[in-house]
Protein backbone atom coordinates (compact mmCIF):
# COMPACT_ATOMS: atom_id res chain seq x y z
CA UNK A 1 0.00 0.00 0.00
CA UNK A 2 2.96 2.39 0.78
CA UNK A 3 5.01 1.45 -1.98
CA UNK A 4 1.52 2.00 -4.30
CA UNK A 5 0.47 5.61 -2.85
CA UNK A 6 4.12 6.49 -3.13
CA UNK A 7 4.56 5.42 -6.97
CA UNK A 8 1.32 7.76 -7.76
CA UNK A 9 2.94 10.35 -6.01
CA UNK A 10 6.37 9.99 -7.43
CA UNK A 11 4.39 9.67 -11.45
CA UNK A 12 2.24 13.44 -10.17
CA UNK A 13 6.09 14.64 -9.75
CA UNK A 14 7.12 13.30 -12.90
CA UNK A 15 4.37 14.27 -15.06
CA UNK A 16 5.04 17.85 -13.35
CA UNK A 17 8.43 18.42 -15.21
CA UNK A 18 7.33 21.20 -17.65
CA UNK A 19 9.66 20.20 -20.42
CA UNK A 20 7.98 22.20 -23.03
CA UNK A 21 8.63 25.19 -21.01
CA UNK A 22 12.19 24.73 -19.89
CA UNK A 23 13.11 23.92 -23.40
CA UNK A 24 11.28 27.36 -24.58
CA UNK A 25 13.10 29.36 -21.77
CA UNK A 26 16.13 27.93 -23.19
CA UNK A 27 15.34 29.40 -26.51
CA UNK A 28 14.27 32.79 -24.59
CA UNK A 29 10.11 32.29 -25.20
CA UNK A 30 7.68 31.83 -22.40
CA UNK A 31 5.25 29.67 -23.74
CA UNK A 32 2.99 30.34 -20.62
CA UNK A 33 2.33 34.03 -22.30
CA UNK A 34 2.36 33.08 -26.15
CA UNK A 35 0.06 30.94 -28.31
CA UNK A 36 -2.20 28.50 -26.26
CA UNK A 37 -0.39 29.69 -23.18
CA UNK A 38 0.38 25.63 -22.83
CA UNK A 39 3.51 23.59 -22.56
CA UNK A 40 2.65 21.09 -24.57
CA UNK A 41 4.56 20.02 -27.90
CA UNK A 42 1.99 21.67 -30.66
CA UNK A 43 2.43 25.31 -28.41
CA UNK A 44 6.43 25.02 -28.36
CA UNK A 45 6.42 23.97 -32.34
CA UNK A 46 4.30 26.82 -33.31
CA UNK A 47 6.22 29.25 -31.29
CA UNK A 48 9.34 27.98 -30.70
CA UNK A 49 10.41 25.58 -33.58
CA UNK A 50 9.90 22.69 -35.04
CA UNK A 51 12.48 20.54 -33.38
CA UNK A 52 11.87 22.28 -30.02
CA UNK A 53 8.15 21.23 -30.58
CA UNK A 54 8.88 17.46 -31.15
CA UNK A 55 11.37 16.91 -28.40
CA UNK A 56 8.76 18.15 -26.10
CA UNK A 57 6.27 15.78 -27.49
CA UNK A 58 8.65 12.70 -27.38
CA UNK A 59 9.76 14.10 -23.55
CA UNK A 60 5.75 14.65 -22.47
CA UNK A 61 5.50 10.77 -24.15
CA UNK A 62 7.96 9.59 -22.13
CA UNK A 63 6.22 10.80 -18.97
CA UNK A 64 3.34 9.19 -18.78
CA UNK A 65 4.87 5.75 -20.39
CA UNK A 66 7.23 6.07 -17.54
CA UNK A 67 4.53 6.53 -15.20
CA UNK A 68 2.62 3.01 -16.17
CA UNK A 69 5.59 1.03 -17.18
CA UNK A 70 7.71 1.60 -14.08
CA UNK A 71 4.63 0.48 -12.13
CA UNK A 72 4.84 -3.00 -14.04
CA UNK A 73 8.98 -3.17 -13.74
CA UNK A 74 7.89 -2.89 -10.24
CA UNK A 75 5.23 -5.91 -10.04
CA UNK A 76 2.58 -3.00 -9.07
CA UNK A 77 -1.06 -4.09 -9.77
CA UNK A 78 -3.24 -3.51 -12.79
CA UNK A 79 -4.74 -0.25 -10.70
CA UNK A 80 -1.60 1.23 -9.77
CA UNK A 81 -0.19 1.98 -13.55
CA UNK A 82 -3.67 2.80 -14.59
CA UNK A 83 -3.89 6.02 -11.52
CA UNK A 84 -0.14 5.62 -12.02
CA UNK A 85 -0.62 7.28 -15.83
CA UNK A 86 -3.65 9.30 -15.07
CA UNK A 87 -1.34 11.16 -12.37
CA UNK A 88 1.23 11.43 -14.63
CA UNK A 89 -1.33 13.57 -17.06
CA UNK A 90 -2.68 15.56 -14.05
CA UNK A 91 0.80 16.44 -12.90
CA UNK A 92 1.38 17.97 -16.63
CA UNK A 93 -1.85 19.59 -16.88
CA UNK A 94 -1.86 21.14 -13.12
CA UNK A 95 2.14 20.74 -12.83
CA UNK A 96 3.22 21.81 -8.66
CA UNK A 97 5.89 23.65 -10.58
CA UNK A 98 4.39 25.99 -12.60
CA UNK A 99 1.72 27.38 -10.00
CA UNK A 100 -0.54 24.42 -10.83
CA UNK A 101 -0.43 25.55 -14.94
CA UNK A 102 0.39 23.24 -17.63
CA UNK A 103 -0.92 21.58 -21.06
CA UNK A 104 -3.83 18.87 -22.01
CA UNK A 105 -2.00 16.28 -21.23
CA UNK A 106 -2.66 14.42 -25.04
CA UNK A 107 0.82 13.15 -25.65
CA UNK A 108 1.29 12.24 -21.95
CA UNK A 109 -1.83 10.13 -22.07
CA UNK A 110 -0.74 8.30 -25.34
CA UNK A 111 2.51 7.73 -23.93
CA UNK A 112 0.59 6.20 -20.93
CA UNK A 113 -1.90 4.17 -22.81
CA UNK A 114 0.78 2.92 -25.41
CA UNK A 115 2.55 1.16 -21.91
CA UNK A 116 -1.07 -0.48 -21.15
CA UNK A 117 -2.33 -1.62 -24.39
CA UNK A 118 -0.18 -0.69 -27.54
CA UNK A 119 -2.32 -2.98 -30.36
CA UNK A 120 -5.39 -0.41 -28.98
CA UNK A 121 -3.27 2.90 -28.70
CA UNK A 122 -1.82 2.28 -32.25
CA UNK A 123 -5.68 1.89 -34.11
CA UNK A 124 -6.62 4.72 -32.36
CA UNK A 125 -3.57 6.81 -33.49
CA UNK A 126 -5.35 6.54 -37.21
CA UNK A 127 -7.80 9.38 -36.90
CA UNK A 128 -5.63 11.71 -34.85
CA UNK A 129 -3.14 11.61 -37.86
CA UNK A 130 -5.83 11.84 -40.59
CA UNK A 131 -8.20 14.55 -39.34
CA UNK A 132 -5.40 16.27 -37.38
CA UNK A 133 -2.99 16.97 -40.47
CA UNK A 134 -5.77 18.13 -42.84
CA UNK A 135 -8.31 20.25 -40.25
CA UNK A 136 -7.55 20.37 -36.62
CA UNK A 137 -5.71 18.47 -33.75
CA UNK A 138 -8.43 18.85 -31.23
CA UNK A 139 -11.47 17.21 -32.87
CA UNK A 140 -9.04 14.93 -34.02
CA UNK A 141 -8.60 13.83 -30.23
CA UNK A 142 -11.61 13.32 -28.77
CA UNK A 143 -12.40 11.22 -31.86
CA UNK A 144 -9.37 9.12 -30.69
CA UNK A 145 -10.31 8.94 -27.21
CA UNK A 146 -14.05 7.41 -28.86
CA UNK A 147 -11.98 4.77 -31.05
CA UNK A 148 -9.95 4.02 -27.88
CA UNK A 149 -12.76 3.45 -25.97
CA UNK A 150 -15.24 1.91 -28.51
CA UNK A 151 -12.20 -0.62 -29.43
CA UNK A 152 -12.29 -1.94 -25.79
CA UNK A 153 -16.14 -2.11 -26.00
CA UNK A 154 -16.79 -4.06 -28.96
CA UNK A 155 -13.56 -6.19 -28.60
CA UNK A 156 -13.83 -6.66 -25.00
CA UNK A 157 -10.19 -6.26 -24.96
CA UNK A 158 -8.93 -4.18 -21.78
CA UNK A 159 -11.04 -2.46 -19.36
CA UNK A 160 -8.20 -0.85 -18.04
CA UNK A 161 -7.96 0.49 -21.37
CA UNK A 162 -11.67 2.02 -21.13
CA UNK A 163 -11.13 3.49 -17.84
CA UNK A 164 -7.94 4.68 -18.51
CA UNK A 165 -9.38 6.41 -21.87
CA UNK A 166 -13.27 7.80 -20.22
CA UNK A 167 -10.94 8.79 -17.08
CA UNK A 168 -8.93 11.14 -19.56
CA UNK A 169 -11.62 12.48 -21.23
CA UNK A 170 -13.18 13.63 -17.91
CA UNK A 171 -10.01 15.52 -17.59
CA UNK A 172 -9.54 16.83 -20.60
CA UNK A 173 -12.80 18.62 -20.58
CA UNK A 174 -12.35 19.91 -16.74
CA UNK A 175 -8.87 21.21 -18.41
CA UNK A 176 -10.04 22.79 -21.59
CA UNK A 177 -13.67 24.01 -20.07
CA UNK A 178 -11.82 25.21 -16.39
CA UNK A 179 -10.56 28.68 -17.69
CA UNK A 180 -12.27 30.76 -15.37
CA UNK A 181 -11.12 33.78 -16.83
CA UNK A 182 -13.47 33.40 -20.26
CA UNK A 183 -17.15 33.53 -17.56
CA UNK A 184 -15.94 37.37 -17.97
CA UNK A 185 -16.96 37.17 -21.67
CA UNK A 186 -20.69 37.80 -22.77
CA UNK A 187 -20.94 33.98 -23.99
CA UNK A 188 -23.25 31.20 -22.53
CA UNK A 189 -21.58 28.35 -20.73
CA UNK A 190 -22.37 26.44 -23.94
CA UNK A 191 -20.28 28.30 -26.23
CA UNK A 192 -17.17 28.59 -23.93
CA UNK A 193 -17.39 24.79 -23.41
CA UNK A 194 -18.00 24.16 -27.56
CA UNK A 195 -15.69 25.99 -28.75
CA UNK A 196 -13.01 25.02 -25.71
CA UNK A 197 -13.38 20.96 -26.75
CA UNK A 198 -13.53 21.44 -30.44
CA UNK A 199 -11.52 24.22 -31.04
CA UNK A 200 -9.57 24.77 -28.28
CA UNK A 201 -10.03 28.56 -28.23
CA UNK A 202 -11.99 31.23 -26.07
CA UNK A 203 -15.10 32.62 -27.43
CA UNK A 204 -14.40 35.36 -29.68
CA UNK A 205 -11.25 33.76 -31.01
CA UNK A 206 -11.20 33.19 -34.79
CA UNK A 207 -8.36 30.08 -35.46
CA UNK A 208 -5.66 31.25 -37.62
CA UNK A 209 -6.39 29.47 -41.25
CA UNK A 210 -4.39 26.84 -41.83
CA UNK A 211 -4.66 26.04 -45.68
CA UNK A 212 -4.75 21.89 -46.21
CA UNK A 213 -1.88 20.75 -46.92
CA UNK A 214 -1.25 19.01 -51.03
CA UNK A 215 0.53 15.71 -50.74
CA UNK A 216 0.97 15.39 -54.09
CA UNK A 217 2.69 18.95 -54.50
CA UNK A 218 6.22 19.43 -53.79
CA UNK A 219 7.41 22.88 -52.34
CA UNK A 220 5.75 25.47 -50.27
CA UNK A 221 1.97 25.75 -50.26
CA UNK A 222 0.62 28.13 -52.65
CA UNK A 223 3.33 27.82 -54.87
Amino acid sequence: MILDFSWLILSYLLGSIPFGYLIAKRRGVDVLKVGTRQIGGTNVFRNVGKWPGVLTGLLDISKGFAAVWGAQILGLGPEVQVFGGLAAIAGHNWSCYLKFRGGRGIATFFGAAFALNPLITLYSLIPLIVIGFFWHSTPATLLTFLVAISLSIVYKIDFLTLFFSLALVLILIIRLTGKTQEIKFPSSKTQIIFNRLIFDRPPGVKPSPRPVRNLFRAGPTGK
